[in-house]
């Protein structure tokens, strides 16, 4: 995640939103942080939106995150102020029709 201006309506990370919502094959995600907050990048933090209080997490370098898709974890993330957020977005599914298949060797 960078400074520039969202493309889509998907590269605006900082709305409040549940992933399940956005992408239906979603049963849980992770986030594997590839930079560090305060030091790489200003801003991204990763926030859950909570009745009683939000968590907040912050971005660092070999951090994963995982957590179920579902409305039980809306959450947003902060816009990046300052240089360049890296994070990888890794999904999993219960769905077997939703499976990504094994590869296979050529010959």
């Amino acid at each position: 995640m960078t400074n520039k201006p969202a493309k889509t309506i998907h590269d605006e990370y900082w709305h409040p939103h549940v992933d399940k919502e956005t992408y239906t094959t979603f049963d849980y995600t992770s986030l594997l942080y590839l930079s560090n907050y305060g030091d790489d990048f200003d801003g991204g933090r990763f926030i859950f939106i909570d009745k009683k209080a939000n968590s907040t997490i912050e971005p660092k370098l070999g951090r994963l995150s995982f957590f179920t898709s579902g409305s039980e974890n809306q959450h947003y993330v902060e816009k990046v102020s300052k240089g360049t957020r890296y994070a990888m977005t890794i999904s999993f599914t219960c769905n077997k029709k939703e499976k990504i298949k094994y590869p296979t060797l050529r010959k």
